[in-house]
């Protein structure tokens, strides 16, 4: 091995024995964590917090012509931290229970959400609240009912505490070049 190609290897090795060593585990002290205060924009997932009825109509395929309804329920847990639901979905040819947590992510401060149905579908994605606006949007990927990748959004405007309108449309790639599905439909809390 030549001089030159021995000096390489022998400084690719001190380099990698240095990473590594910076990759070891820390010692810490448990006695020395303190919980986190709780996230000041947790609050704004209050507003769902209760029992909901909701009707949907299908915007698209307008050959469907499906008429949607169900119910929804909402409630704080692990000290208001992560908000949880049910929810129940009919049409006349399908129906579906699902069940979802609603949090905040500590680091990146993005709201982010699941939802899994009985049907063994997830729903994952992040979501956006514009305070001056009180809407949110509500972006995920899925397996859709058809049992196919979905990249869908959901958009809910906050109309008063007590109605809440939506539209949810779903995409069959990434890109949102082909629509897959689009319901619009309202919330009203059950009093």
């Amino acid at each position: 091995m030549n001089l030159m190609r021995r000096a390489a290897l022998v400084l690719a090795l001190a380099g990698a024995v240095e990473l590594a060593g910076g990759c070891a585990a820390s010692n810490f002290d448990f006695s020395t964590l303190e919980r986190p205060q709780r996230a000041a924009e947790m609050d704004a997932y209050q507003a769902f917090v209760g029992k909901w009825t909701w009707e949907a109509k299908m915007v698209y395929p307008e050959s469907a012509q499906n008429d949607w309804t169900g119910t929804a329920e909402w409630d704080w847990t692990l000290d208001k931290r992560c908000l949880t639901g049910r929810m129940s979905a009919k049409s006349p040819h399908a129906e579906f229970e699902t069940q979802g947590v609603w949090s905040r992510h500590p680091k990146s401060g993005k709201y982010i959400w699941w939802m899994f149905n009985n049907w063994g579908y997830p729903q994952q994605g992040t979501a956006k609240y514009d305070e001056e606006e009180n809407d949110w949007s509500m972006k995920y990927k899925s397996v859709g009912l058809d049992g196919s990748t979905s990249y869908g959004e959901y958009e809910l405007d906050m109309i008063d505490g007590d109605t809440i309108a939506w539209t949810m449309i779903e995409w069959a790639d990434g890109l949102h070049l082909f629509k897959k599905i689009e319901l619009d439909g309202t919330y009203k809390r059950v009093k």
